[in-house]
């Protein structure tokens, strides 16, 4: 098992300290552990199983736990160059999502999947302008906008007003009129009117990379979802004769009269004149809104179930009979979260409201002070720095450039930053560039005082370290103390086999079906069916219960004995401790949520060893972990504060 997987076992039971002055529950050696940290621990690892018992239980798990992380500190395992290296690179990956910036890309992403469930229709005028533009040039291109719109409001027709003014290239065709459109298609600044309380009202200009907008919002609709369909397409394009055009329509005329006659789709697929798409039946790749030219849309939406066909359709490339083949929803939240990520961080507009707002709400939390002037760099920056070659040259005297959470920056600290940062690129003007390295500088100073912090000032963060810290060193320590002596001892443990050769005669083996399910209405329904076996193998179970998707999967089936299968040993353990009845066949495991089903047992004969060796050295392991720990009983004081577990059951309400 690697090691990552190990230390996540591990840290279930690991643990937090907090304040000093906090009551203490358990004490072992000279290392104090509080009630919240236990409370805390506890709770989390056991939120549906909180009772007394599990208490009781939880308490003396714990306890062993936190004795072997006093013998790892002990042994300094913590110290070690290649333990910290470790835990940091750990600490980079989980801090992110405490990040304010990654919390704030999260509520764009939920934003644009809200935003992405309405298909909205606009009509446009588009001013094109430079990405780069000049202010002066911008300028005149938004006041070119504002007339525009002016003539509009005093009652000129916006098609007439856009045909004459639009640079849209396809404003000759749709006078300013655009088919519906996914939302996520949409550059945000104009979502954001389409989204606002003036949705219906003419905008102002709408600034974007690549010019000014005017925009209103004419209609919307739920997102349409996903639609797989065939066509028989005749070509008629625009510039074809009237006389062949007739032609054609009256042979697609045809075609459709023998269908409505009881010809079959596919058998007339062969007069498609799309080739390409014949060979297939007339199948077309999947597509939803603006995928498609509007008349294919419109008629291919139309069609409400799995076979229907529509009448012929006029588009700019010809006639279209179309088939539905199947269509979907759209995809859920979790299906489209990653594709949503990717869309926020590579908008530049979504990118530079994210880093303002990061950056006003660190000011405000670090006190950020600005202390002096950088304009000096603007002199001592040469464009040695477009080569990426520029050195900061020797200052008699270092200035504050600001401080952040008490702590000073100086113009040193500045000039490595742009050496550190600095590329090749374009040669371009100086003033500009250091403007934008250091407003970097200081972005970059804000977000590592951020992190240096998050222990400090995010409860969650700070216990999701612990947890990494001990369950790191807690790996280290068994691999030395347990997993490495018990698989090196060859001796120690073929005399462990001889010693317990009883535990390894007339072994239980289980024929199990194994299966996760998504809910317990799931379980319920599988149950039923399985109780109707004969009826119901594994494929049709799974057939039946996932026809409107995947509610149950199949995890594996097969003989297991003990130390094969982790599932199978949890149903192995409970008919050892007769935790289930002779009859018993179908076994839950609710917090997995696995459904387990019993075929069949028998009863294996004595394996040599060379076959249960696994096996043995993982009961060999569980026999040197309890002597282990008995020495280490020894060797640390352990004390229970009992008023103070006593009142952990008092605060959880536990009987």
């Amino acid at each position: 098992m690697k090691k990552f997987t190990l230390i996540l076992l591990l840290v279930f039971f690991s643990t937090l300290i907090f304040a000093q002055n906090e009551d203490v529950l358990l004490t072992i050696g000279d290392k104090k552990v509080s009630k919240e940290e236990f409370s805390y621990i506890y709770k989390k690892n056991n939120s549906d199983n909180l009772n007394e018992q599990s208490l009781d239980e939880y308490l003396e798990l714990f306890k062993n736990f936190k004795l072997k992380v006093v013998e790892a500190e002990s042994l300094k395992m913590d110290t070690s160059s290649s333990f910290i290296n470790e835990l940091s690179g750990y600490r980079n990956q989980l801090a992110k999502p405490y990040l304010i910036e990654n919390v704030k890309i999260e509520e764009f992403v939920k934003e644009a999947y809200n935003r992405n469930k309405t298909e909205i229709k606009l009509d446009i005028i588009f001013i094109k302008l430079s990405k780069n533009a000049t202010p002066k040039d911008s300028t005149v291109a938004y006041e070119k906008a504002m007339k525009i719109k002016e003539r509009i409001l005093k009652g000129e027709s916006f098609e007439k007003v856009a045909s004459e003014t639009s640079d849209d290239r396809q404003v000759a065709k749709n006078k300013g009129h655009l088919s519906f459109l996914p939302s996520l298609r949409i550059p945000y600044s104009i979502q954001n009117h389409a989204f606002g309380p003036n949705k219906n009202e003419l905008s102002d200009p709408i600034r974007t990379d690549f010019g000014y907008y005017l925009v209103k919002l004419v209609d919307s609709r739920p997102a349409q979802g996903f639609f797989k369909v065939s066509h028989i397409m005749i070509s008629a394009p625009k510039q074809m004769k009237e006389e062949e055009k007739k032609i054609k329509k009256q042979k697609v005329d045809s075609i459709y009269s023998r269908i409505l006659e009881g010809d079959k789709f596919e058998d007339l697929v062969k007069f498609s004149d799309d080739k390409g798409t014949a060979k297939k039946g007339g199948e077309l790749p999947e597509f939803t809104t603006g995928r498609m030219v509007p008349e294919f849309e419109k008629a291919a939406f139309a069609l409400n179930n799995i076979g229907d066909i529509s009448k012929p359709v006029k588009t700019q490339f010809g006639w279209h009979i179309i088939k539905l083949l199947d269509k979907r929803p759209p995809e859920s939240f979790e299906k489209q979260k990653e594709k949503l990520k990717k869309v926020v961080e590579n908008d530049p507009y979504r990118k530079n409201l994210i880093k303002n707002y990061v950056n006003r709400k660190l000011k405000k939390q670090y006190n950020f002070k600005e202390a002096g002037k950088y304009t000096n760099f603007y002199k001592l920056v040469d464009s040695t720095v477009f080569l990426g070659k520029w050195k900061m040259p020797k200052l008699k005297t270092k200035s504050k450039l600001f401080t952040i959470d008490n702590k000073d920056y100086y113009t040193d600290d500045f000039a490595k930053f742009i050496e550190a940062k600095q590329k090749r690129r374009s040669k371009g003007e100086i003033t500009p560039y250091v403007d934008k390295m250091y407003n970097n500088f200081v972005a970059e100073s804000l977000n590592q005082t951020e992190k240096n912090n998050l222990e400090k000032n995010n409860l969650n963060f700070k216990y999701l370290m612990q947890e990494y810290h001990d369950g790191m060193l807690l790996f280290d320590l068994m691999k030395k103390e347990i997993w490495d002596k018990a698989s090196e001892d060859t001796i120690g443990l073929k005399k462990f086999y001889e010693k317990n050769i009883s535990n390894y005669k007339n072994q239980l083996n289980l024929d199990l079906s194994i299966f996760k399910y998504k809910n317990d209405k799931t379980f319920k329904l599988a149950s039923k069916l399985l109780a109707k076996r004969g009826k119901y193998n594994d494929d049709k179970l799974l057939k039946k219960i996932n026809k409107k998707g995947e509610l149950l999967t199949k995890v594996s089936n097969g003989e297991y004995s003990k130390g094969e299968n982790v599932y199978a040993d949890k149903v192995l353990n409970m008919k050892k401790n007769n935790k289930l009845s002779a009859k018993q066949k179908i076994i839950n495991l609710p917090k997995e949520k696995v459904l387990v089903y019993i075929n069949g047992t028998k009863i294996s004969k004595q394996k040599p060893f060379e076959e249960v060796k696994g096996i043995v050295i993982s009961d060999y392991q569980t026999e040197l972990e309890k002597i282990w720990i008995e020495n280490l009983k020894k060797k640390y004081k352990i004390s229970v504060n009992q008023s103070v577990f006593k009142s952990i059951k008092k605060s959880l309400n536990l009987k």
